[in-house]
């Protein structure tokens, strides 16, 4: 309604609901921001690499150590199938041992960091079949010619290697569930204006919180009205549209309507 604009300007305003007596924090957890150094490749909070060059399964060990790191070996299929797009990067053809061998006793299975249960193994078809009548393949590989599964090798064997270490991981601050409130040219909240004929649903609330909170998880959602009744209950009102795109329809009413959108950051 053109007097409107006579009579306020809307602007932004970002308050705080510890203002309003309520929680101003969102419920969700910290945010966390990892990092990897140079020529690693970060996945989930690990930091992944193959070694520079081939060596035997003890010395891609010692190589994965001294590189800050330790030989990696996958807990998922997710986490192997990153590990073997990360080699074919490397080498179209590659061959990378991991930290898995059957050295103690032929045929158990032993993998760094699973100790105490059944290890992760995925092997290729037929494998693993120590050599066939050569024997003694005690240390695991995951290979391109073994369709990106494992295969048991000779541990003298010459092979890159899968290296892990943890990544550098921050929790960042969390961030306040803010609320831009409609004001006067004064900047006083005003507590009479509302988006009219656009609610989705409307049910009773606790406060400005709440019914925020309802607006972010509510698809469609682009404001709320927050309405008291003549019992002085609250009466939230999801809105699918915004003042800005109805401007006819952000109007002043008879009774206490106070105006908001969600702004998370």
């Amino acid at each position: 309604m053109a007097f409107m604009s006579e009579f306020f300007a809307i602007v932004v305003a970002v308050l705080s609901m510890r203002a309003l007596s309520e929680s101003d924090f969102c419920p969700s957890r910290s945010p966390v921001e990892c990092s990897c150094p140079l020529e690693w490749q970060l996945w989930g909070s690990a930091c992944y690499r193959l070694t520079p060059s081939k060596r035997t399964w003890d010395g891609a060990k010692t190589a994965c150590q001294d590189m800050g790191g330790k030989m990696a070996a996958p807990r998922s299929l997710e986490e192997m199938n990153f590990m073997a797009e990360l080699a074919r990067k490397v080498d179209s053809n590659y061959y990378a041992w991991i930290a898995c061998n059957d050295t103690e006793v032929e045929g158990t299975w032993e993998c760094d960091g699973q100790e105490g249960g059944e290890p992760f193994l995925v092997w290729d078809n037929g494998q693993p079949d120590d050599g066939g009548t050569h024997g003694n393949q005690d240390c695991v590989v995951i290979a391109e010619q073994h369709n990106h599964m494992m295969d048991d090798g000779h541990c003298d064997g010459s092979n890159r290697a899968f290296c892990v270490r943890q990544a550098a991981c921050t929790h960042l601050p969390t961030q306040p569930r803010q609320y831009c409130l409609s004001t006067d040219t004064n900047g006083r909240i005003l507590v009479s204006t509302c988006l009219l004929d656009h609610s989705i649903r409307e049910f009773i609330t606790e406060g400005v919180v709440a019914c925020g909170s309802a607006c972010a998880e509510e698809s469609g959602c682009r404001s709320f009205n927050i309405k008291k009744t003549e019992g002085g209950r609250k009466i939230c009102q999801l809105n699918n549209s915004t003042s800005s795109e109805d401007k006819d329809k952000f109007q002043k009413t008879d009774y206490f309507c106070m105006y908001s959108e969600v702004c998370i950051g």
